[in-house]
């Protein structure tokens, strides 16, 4: 747009604004005009729309935002040359979403947010690693064959460069590039850090601060911290190189600031954090897998309402890369079979039409390890089913916490990820599968459903 427009763009939006005298507050992002103004009902938003140079117009709780783009700034600076206003320094535009208070439910949300796009990725890859133990194990396959070495490089992948997934998912969740976090993730898995790992090798050192070789691959909380800094780092960054400098320059000011810092403070101290997590969990289970099974078992749905079902299973990867095994998993999925249970003797045991088709409709759901529907169309709904599945489910999870049912991938919660399940415990997880399942039907079964308590009939 030439100089000479942006008075008669400004005189325009101003006039529809409600004038210069209709206006609090002039200021500006990185894309946006914004107003803060004395009456709404002078402002015509359909007519801001039709600007030419305007791309835009919307309400922001009492806010109006003007959407003109990357000349924003010659736009705004006319905007208050003309209306007599004091010009404000560009404002981050991330101040549109809602501000919340760090705490653990901040870090819980983070996490499910970050972690559910990657989940397919991770359950998909955990049950070709089932069917490679399945096929290796007892259908007699050659383990060293060209079939089962195709089928480990697909199963191992995602697990092996889950880094990389999770920075492109942080990416998303912190609002930054998620090229450069991409990038950060090469960092973490680069050659040299994982043969360093591998053969135990002393840190290395960079101006006398060392640089240990962590256990990378297979993790998330190191990738999480280091998209969260790079977020902060970016942004700063941008600010201070030129934009006709910016595609260059800042992108490598970024990767030399964000190297260094990661390889010797954030990853390492992430990957402390992870390890002592999964040795807090590990710790509470030693202390007795009956009760921890128990609990396990029976709240899962709770959390899986709260999110934290995501969050818990980054410590369930964690026990992956540690240790190679996993009993968070098995457990959890006595939840899901408990469920299944209720919503099936809802199907039988229900009278009213409607509500046998909601427990045949989400035991089908629930059976496959997609819980949602049942949660809400019958754990909630009915408080026989509720009682029937958290008992149902810590029997369960009691059974598997007692026997050790363990898992050797990540998988979904569910009857179809029993190939995953198949170590020395497994004879555990199918009764503890079984049991759930079973008391938690029976339960529906001489309780009844409860449906004169349902008030939506």
């Amino acid at each position: 747009m030439a100089k000479k427009n942006y008075d008669d763009l400004a005189s325009t939006i101003l006039s529809l604004v409600g004038g210069k005298e209709n206006v609090a507050k002039a200021y500006h992002c990185i894309t946006r005009l914004r107003f803060n103004v004395k009456d709404k009902g002078l402002v015509n938003v359909d007519e801001l729309k039709n600007v030419k140079g305007v791309m835009g117009a919307q309400w922001s709780g009492d806010q109006l935002q003007i959407i003109v783009g990357q000349e924003v700034a010659d736009i705004y600076s006319a905007v208050c040359r003309i209306g007599g206003f004091t010009e404000e320094k560009a404002i981050d535009e991330n101040l549109d979403a809602p501000q919340r208070k760090f705490g653990i439910h901040t870090i819980l949300e983070a996490m499910q947010a970050i972690l559910m796009p990657v989940i397919p990725a991770l359950a998909g890859a955990g049950m070709i690693k089932g069917l490679i133990t399945i096929m290796t194990s007892y259908l007699g396959v050659d383990a060293a064959s060209t079939l089962i070495t195709v089928m480990t490089i697909a199963g191992d992948c995602a697990f092996y460069f889950l880094p990389f997934l999770v920075a492109w998912s942080a990416s998303k969740r912190f609002n930054t590039s998620a090229a450069l976090a991409i990038c950060m993730a090469g960092v973490l898995l680069y050659p040299t850090m994982t043969a360093g790992n591998t053969a135990g090798a002393d840190p290395m050192s960079l101006f006398g601060l060392p640089i240990p070789f962590p256990r990378y691959f297979g993790s998330t909380i190191p990738i999480i911290l280091t998209v969260l800094v790079l977020s902060y780092v970016n942004r700063w960054v941008n600010k201070i190189i030129p934009n006709n400098l910016r595609i260059v320059f800042s992108s490598m000011l970024v990767l030399l600031i964000m190297t260094p810092l990661t390889l010797v403070v954030i990853g390492p101290l992430a990957n402390y954090i992870s390890k002592i997590l999964v040795v807090i969990f590990n710790f509470l289970y030693n202390l007795s897998p009956l009760i921890a099974g128990a609990i396990v078992g029976g709240t899962r749905l709770f959390v899986v309402m709260t999110g934290m079902h995501l969050s818990l299973g980054a410590i369930a990867i964690g026990n992956l890369a540690e240790y190679g095994k996993d009993w968070l998993l098995p457990m959890n999925t006595m939840g899901t079979l408990a469920l299944f249970g209720a919503c099936l003797g809802v199907w039988v045991k229900a009278k009213k039409n409607e509500n046998k088709q909601i427990g045949a409709s989400t035991a089908i759901s629930s059976f496959i390890g997609i819980t949602e529907p049942g949660i809400y169309g019958i754990f909630l709904k009915f408080k026989n089913a509720m009682i029937a599945t958290i008992i149902g489910g810590a029997i369960g999870g009691a059974i598997v916490g007692l026997f050790g049912g363990r898992a050797t991938a990540y998988v979904n919660s569910c009857i179809l990820s029993l190939p995953v399940f198949m170590t020395d415990g497994f004879w555990s997880v199918c009764v503890g599968m079984a049991v759930a399942a079973g008391v938690a039907f029976a339960i529906v079964m001489m309780l009844g459903v409860g449906e004169e308590n349902d008030a939506a009939e």
